[in-house]
């Protein structure tokens, strides 16, 4: 044999070494390819929702859908199965423990309509309610608002009270003293009053649906609201004080009598122009803004067409909240309810809100607030928002001193003007669709919070908004 045959045959064996082992290799992966089929095709999460999982205490874990059915009878059997499953879970019986049961009566008196709640029960009335005696009975007092809201959630039943309960109400205590003290007499509310379903509950309510709307809204965020009480002088505070209207007639002779001069020509300009003055030149902005005065003079608003007013006053979630003696609210809200008139608030209406704004709390109250706050290492991940802050705060700490006060008097001085001192929140409802909007004065005449930290920081600078050389 040649040496060319001889190469030619180790190149054939070569190749053939090489197919088999691609071979071998392709066989390898189409057999994991078909394991991992049969294990995705037999998943069982993968299949049909198996109803099975509602008898257990934990949560199931989803898996994707069945879009269409296959025809098969394993598949017929398995859905059986599951929907006979599913009228068991259906069909349980679901209460509650008889002492976490709370229940309310709705009374109707002659001045007031509201629900009395005989037996509090639960932490709901930390911030819902005011407490009432009736009789020899102490119980809480809810509101529409508050009663519809319990009840919505479930957890409140409410019974419509009649004349044999109001007598039982306030005869009670005669009642166990005639028995010799027993204390074990008791109205039976479940078999002599008719409870009230949602709907007729929702007739309760004297006041538009897109407050308690907004109301509900709120609560289940967490937040304690109560409702505005308006004050009687209101309608003064919005009468600004201003000099009466002079007369059109005699303001129009008034000009006529200082333009007569030019007329007649005895002077080649108007009686009040600025060349019969001394004249000024201005080399910086800073004197230009200086000699403008701005004109504070009250204006006229017509109270008429002022009828708005706050609807809730809302607080952040507070574990040392007393409804009681609350503090001054965080956010102060007006419902708007645009599905009955899109038209946006007039000035008139923004002015009434803001003179019904409560007064912001001084610096000796909010250090004793600060004080009475107890803060606790929170176990919770940072949020992206937290992050930001400390960042910053660390860029911050790195920079020099001067440069440290100089963003501490910028960031004091544009947030007063950018967002002012107070603001009012317009909660525009549309079928049920809110929208939150805020409403602030910026501060560009005084900056009364935060004036005596920029005198500290720059004690010889005038704090406006223009540039100052």
């Amino acid at each position: 044999m040649t040496d060319e045959q001889l190469e030619s045959k180790t190149s054939k064996g070569k190749q053939n070494r090489n197919r088999n082992i691609d071979n071998d290799n392709e066989n390898d992966n189409d057999n994991e390819d078909d394991k991992f089929q049969t294990e995705q095709v037999y998943d069982v999460e993968d299949e049909i929702q198996d109803w099975k999982f509602l008898n257990k205490s934990t949560i199931p874990k989803r898996g994707t859908k069945e879009f269409e059915p296959d025809g098969t009878n394993y598949q017929i059997s398995a859905l059986e199965q599951s929907q006979q499953t599913m009228f068991q879970a259906i069909n349980n019986v679901r209460g509650h423990h008889t002492t976490k049961k709370l229940i309310g009566i709705w009374m109707i008196d002659e001045h007031d309509q509201y629900c009395f709640i005989p037996q509090i029960r639960g932490n709901y009335f930390k911030d819902l309610g005011k407490a009432i005696n009736i009789g020899k009975f102490q119980g809480m007092k809810l509101n529409s608002l508050e009663t519809i809201y319990l009840a919505e959630r479930g957890s409140l039943i409410v019974y419509l009270g009649n004349q044999e309960y109001s007598d039982w109400l306030y005869n009670s205590a005669e009642v166990e003293e005639n028995e010799d003290g027993d204390k074990n007499v008791s109205f039976d509310v479940e078999s002599n009053l008719i409870a009230l379903d949602l709907e007729y509950l929702y007739s309760l309510l004297t006041i538009p649906l897109a407050n308690y709307q907004v109301y509900a809204y709120l609560k289940r965020l967490g937040y304690i609201i109560q409702e505005y009480k308006v004050q009687d002088d209101v309608m003064d505070k919005t009468l600004l004080s201003s000099s009466p209207t002079k007369d059109p007639k005699k303001l129009e002779s008034l000009v006529r009598f200082t333009l007569w001069p030019r007329e007649w020509g005895i002077m080649a300009y108007p009686f009040f122009h600025s060349l019969h003055f001394k004249t000024k030149h201005y080399f910086k902005y800073t004197d230009v803004f200086k000699n403008l005065k701005l004109n504070f003079k009250p204006i006229e608003s017509n109270p008429n067409e002022s009828n708005i007013n706050i609807t809730f006053n809302v607080w952040k979630p507070s574990p040392s909240f007393s409804k009681k003696t609350p503090p001054p609210p965080d956010f102060q809200l007006c419902v708007v309810d645009s599905s009955k008139n899109t038209d946006f608030l007039k000035l008139p209406q923004i002015q009434r809100l803001f003179f019904q704004l409560s007064p912001p709390p001084s610096q000796q109250q909010q250090q004793k607030q600060n004080l009475f706050k107890k803060t606790k290492p929170s176990t919770k991940m940072e949020s992206k928002r937290d992050i930001r802050a400390r960042r910053y705060a660390e860029r911050q700490a790195k920079l020099d001193k001067q440069l440290q006060l100089k963003n501490e008097y910028y960031r004091l001085r544009d947030d007063c003007f950018k967002n002012g001192g107070q603001s009012v929140i317009i909660a525009i409802v549309n079928n049920g669709i809110m929208n939150f909007i805020s409403l602030s004065s910026g501060q560009f005449d005084s900056l009364q919070n935060v004036k005596t930290r920029l005198n500290e920081i720059y004690p010889k600078k005038i704090h406006s908004i223009i540039y100052n050389e």
